[in-house]
């Protein structure tokens, strides 16, 4: 898989590290590619291609740009969307298709014997959505993380897991973690087939044996 701009000589290659750094060095450079970035993973139109082979991804549904890491949450609205949508297939699926029928019927007769308690009239939907009913009982991923490293660990297993997304692009993750912790985030995203971009104002430590593209502030491209 590979990531590329016109703007770029070179192409971000995720082989088997499946990890990249990309140092830009100039502040204007550095915030027209990041908003670039940010603009195509929420779906606007953008000169990035992800692609595998002659597929493209789309950002919007392939890509997280994580932009401040302090703030990601695994059970964030988007997630939580997908999760329901999930269960909800499941709850139809083979054997739990009899056990919803049955708590669906459970719920409606529950539903009346209340109406006839009550001195007003009422009326309710016959088709009782699972969605509707995941979301009342506040269901949610547990959150198993006791710091922030984990956290940072849990969110982008189910970015890969949950959500399907093929690559995760940290912005100056390196001011939050690390050499050991870079490399533990790396062997992570191998073990779940999750491409890692590492986009970095400045080279600051080593590159844990991830591929590294340099634009300098003079804009010239170096490649290590």
């Amino acid at each position: 898989m590979k990531l590329v701009h016109p703007d770029f000589g070179f192409q971000m290659q995720f082989g088997q590290g499946n990890a990249c750094e990309l140092v830009i060095e100039s502040p204007g450079l550095f915030a027209k590619y990041v908003q670039e970035l940010l603009r195509q993973t929420e779906g606007e139109e953008g000169d990035f291609v992800l692609s595998e082979g002659d597929k493209e991804y789309p950002l919007s549904k392939c890509a997280e740009l994580i932009v401040n890491p302090l703030a990601v949450d695994i059970n964030d609205k988007k997630i939580l969307n997908k999760l329901y949508h999930e269960l909800a297939e499941q709850s139809v699926e083979d054997e739990m298709y009899l056990l919803t029928q049955k708590v669906t019927a459970d719920l409606q007769s529950y539903f009346y014997q209340l109406e006839q308690r009550c001195p007003y009239m009422l009326e309710s939907d016959m088709e009782i959505d699972m969605i509707a009913v995941f979301k009342a009982l506040g269901v949610k991923l547990e959150n198993y993380s006791d710091n922030f490293f984990e956290n940072i660990v849990q969110y982008t297993k189910i970015l890969a897991e949950l959500m399907g997304k093929r690559i995760c692009i940290f912005v100056n993750i390196r001011s939050y973690l690390d050499e050991v912790q870079m490399g533990q985030l790396v062997e992570m995203a191998v073990y779940n087939e999750l491409a890692l971009l590492f986009i970095e104002k400045t080279q600051d430590g080593f590159s844990n044996g991830i591929a590294r593209y340099i634009i300098d502030k003079d804009n010239c491209e170096i490649y290590e």
